[in-house]
């Protein structure tokens, strides 16, 4: 197969409007008459792009191949970059430095930022057999192609999207909208429907019972969110219920589409009646391997679908990372399902789950595939073959409801039409204390591009864990699922009773959440800088301000200061806003380019809402909950200048108003409040149990 390279260098972004044009001449690539990259190989030549978008650059390579590289170039006048790279198959993690040698493996966007102050974002993409990557040499970047398969070869492909501009959030935006139009492969994440559990309270079996999960556990578990009051509307029974068997040579492989008969009975009917009925769960969900099972699927047990023996072998990058990934943690053999019966696969399993009650699926080490497409169309070909049964599968037995999971290979962004929710960070560690910091850091930097395709989910957390608050913060502003991994009568409800509403819903913010521009090109584990996440919520804004640093030695402990502003959330419309600092329970008004400062010790946090000031008054929602202004469903003027305002759910109500209020009224009714002039602030405490109508009336009219 011979396939010519196409480098995709598109959309020059001056001042936030496509202007200016894209040359290249005597190795330089300019944008506006300003070099964006020098030291560009004389094999590349410039195609106009018939969208009038941008340039392609097209790359003559000899000779073909199934691994193939190139230099692309130098920055001239790079100051630092921020990166998300792959440091094994299934996850990313963010990269930063100031030098182009430190872009790590797999990198699978880059954001530079440059001594004239202009952003340049660079985006491998996939094309053909071939999927490219970044990484850094001495010489400048250079990127990678690679297909997964000796006998698939070719020259390249449209390799790379590289965008100009001044603001890094519209960059992203409007990159996302060119590369899925370009690709033709999937959607981007607003085109999607979210699935509908999304918005509900969820609790995940793994943390709390591992691979020992059983039909009692799961009992135990729903009783002891019960007797506290907060009960989860979603469940996730994780790893552990299958029916499966180790092979002699080492690998666990599923034998059949039954639950394990020790621990289930060998039937899951009972399991999810007892959720549903005795507890209402409203959303029942279950783990499974994206190939059947962590080493596959044994084909002698299942029959039917042309089963075939493989041996993982990923490419070289990930091995040159980890060495030893072709046979750590499951064994080096795999009973893979062939492309062209895949969808027969997960027709028949799904079918059977849906039949015993289950709504969805969570599907586990999905970035596996790459390592066993040889012999099977390449990794491109196969993962296509793969997830689009899936999507389809899901769409059929289960209205769409899916959780991707150990997916971080570009494919499943660029190559996912159906599906939106995806786990974007390795997982939450109870026991490695190091680990949470940067599970914060992962998940918000990979959202700033990847967010544009799917919806991030942080993953599980233990409330009452001592670091339980910190995660809860982070997931009030990521914009994702909230779902806890307790184990019975472990758990902190009233940190949960922040986050879900009476009915078992949650406050979800309306974006994924994204690392503020002031904390972008930091490492927050090591820097002492804070993480900031904004996010929105309607009108209002929502930032969470994390110390992600950490240290074992309390002598080595920085406490880091920093500020929040409205202009952190660039997106944010008015001039003047009143601040709300959750913990410090502390409510100010501030102009958009005001600052305040938040100082924070290591493993602290706080959460930041912006609400805009219209007619004198500011409604901050439910103060009672991380994401007090995510509690607002609606804000109106009556004519007799009142102001209605619609609530999820009672809690404690709080607004700020530059005049004395004279009445507050709930669903009609008067009730007690407080206001201090000195402050403006204004409370009153409502009662729980649903959407609630609050209405203010002043002495004199607004």
């Amino acid at each position: 197969m011979k396939i010519a390279v196409t480098l995709l260098v598109l959309v020059c972004l001056t001042q936030n409007v496509l202007a200016a044009e894209f040359t290249l001449r005597d190795g330089t690539l300019s944008c506006g008459g300003h070099a964006v990259l020098d030291r560009v190989p004389s094999s590349f030549t410039m195609v106009k792009d018939p969208t009038g978008a941008g340039v392609f650059l097209h790359l003559a390579a000899t000779p073909a191949g199934s691994l193939i590289r190139s230099p692309v170039g130098t920055m001239p006048g790079l100051r630092r970059f921020t990166s998300c790279h792959r440091d094994e198959p299934f996850w990313m993690v963010p990269q930063v430095g100031t030098n182009l040698a430190a872009v790590g493996l797999e990198t699978q966007w880059l954001l530079a930022e440059t001594d004239a102050g202009d952003y340049v974002m660079m985006v491998p993409l996939m094309d053909g057999p071939f999927v490219f990557t970044l990484s850094g040499a001495a010489g400048g970047l250079q990127i990678t192609g690679e297909t997964g398969d000796p006998a698939v070869q070719g020259r390249g492909g449209v390799a790379l999207f590289v965008a100009v501009g001044s603001d890094p959030y519209q960059m992203a935006e409007l990159g996302a909208r060119t590369v899925m139009k370009h690709l033709g492969t999937g959607k981007l994440r607003r085109d999607k429907p979210t699935p509908d559990f999304a918005n509900e309270f969820g609790w995940c079996t793994w943390d709390s019972f591992y691979k020992k999960v059983s039909a009692e556990g799961v009992r135990r578990g729903l009783e002891s969110f019960k007797a506290g009051g907060v009960e989860p509307r979603m469940l996730i029974l994780d790893d552990g219920w299958q029916d499966f068997k180790k092979m002699p040579t080492g690998e666990e492989r599923l034998v059949s589409f039954n639950p394990n008969q020790a621990q289930f009975g060998g039937d899951l009917r009972p399991t999810v009646r007892v959720a549903k009925k005795e507890f209402q769960v409203r959303t029942f969900l279950v783990w499974h391997a994206f190939i059947g099972y962590w080493g596959g699927v044994e084909g002698a047990a299942l029959p039917g679908y042309d089963v075939r023996e493989g041996h993982r072998s990923f490419g070289p990058a990930i091995l040159q990372m980890h060495s030893n990934l072709n046979s750590q943690y499951w064994g080096n053999a795999v009973g893979v399902v062939p492309p062209q019966r895949i969808g027969k696969f997960y027709d028949d399993y799904h079918q059977r789950l849906q039949a015993a009650g289950v709504d969805g699926v969570k599907v586990d080490n999905q970035s596996m595939i790459e390592s066993v497409a040889q012999g099977l169309g390449g990794r491109v070909a196969m993962t296509k073959a793969y997830r689009a049964a899936l999507e389809k599968s899901v769409a059929r037995h289960f209205d769409g409801r899916l959780i991707n999971c150990m997916a971080n290979a570009m494919e499943t962004y660029y190559c996912s039409p159906r599906s939106t929710l995806v786990r974007t960070s390795i997982d939450f560690w109870p026991r490695r204390p190091e680990t949470h910091g940067q599970h914060l850091y992962c998940n918000a930097q990979v959202g700033l591009w990847f967010g544009e395709f799917m919806q991030p989910d942080w993953d599980m957390f233990q409330s009452a864990h001592a670091m339980g608050s910190f995660h809860a913060a982070g997931r009030a502003v990521s914009g994702g699922p909230v779902y806890v991994s307790d184990t019975p009568d472990a758990h902190n409800f009233d940190l949960l009773r922040q986050l879900v509403l009476s009915d078992g819903s949650i406050l979800r913010a309306d974006r994924p959440g994204r690392p503020t521009r002031d904390c972008l090109f930091a490492d927050v584990t090591r820097d002492p800088v804070l993480l900031k996440v904004f996010n929105y919520n309607r009108d209002c804004a929502v930032i969470g301000a994390f110390n992600c640093n950490y240290h074992t030695a309390e002598a080595e402990r920085v406490t880091i200061t920093g500020t929040v502003s409205p202009a952190d959330a660039p997106e944010l419309r008015g001039e003047d806003f009143v601040g709300f600092v959750h913990q410090a329970d502390r409510l100010w008004r501030c102009g958009r380019d005001d600052h305040a400062a938040l100082t924070l010790a290591e493993g602290e946090w706080d959460v930041v809402s912006f609400a805009p000031i219209d007619r004198g008054v500011a409604v901050i929602g439910l103060a009672d909950k991380l994401n007090s202004t995510g509690a607002i469903m609606a804000k109106k003027w009556q004519r007799d200048g009142r102001l209605a305002v619609t609530l999820r759910d009672g809690g404690r109500f709080l607004a700020w108003s530059e005049k004395p209020v004279e009445e507050v009224f709930v669903d009609g009714k008067p009730v007690k409040f407080s206001y201090d002039p000195a402050t403006g602030r204004l409370s009153a405490e409502i009662p729980p149990g649903g959407k609630r109508q609050v209405n203010m009336k002043w002495r004199e009219s607004q």
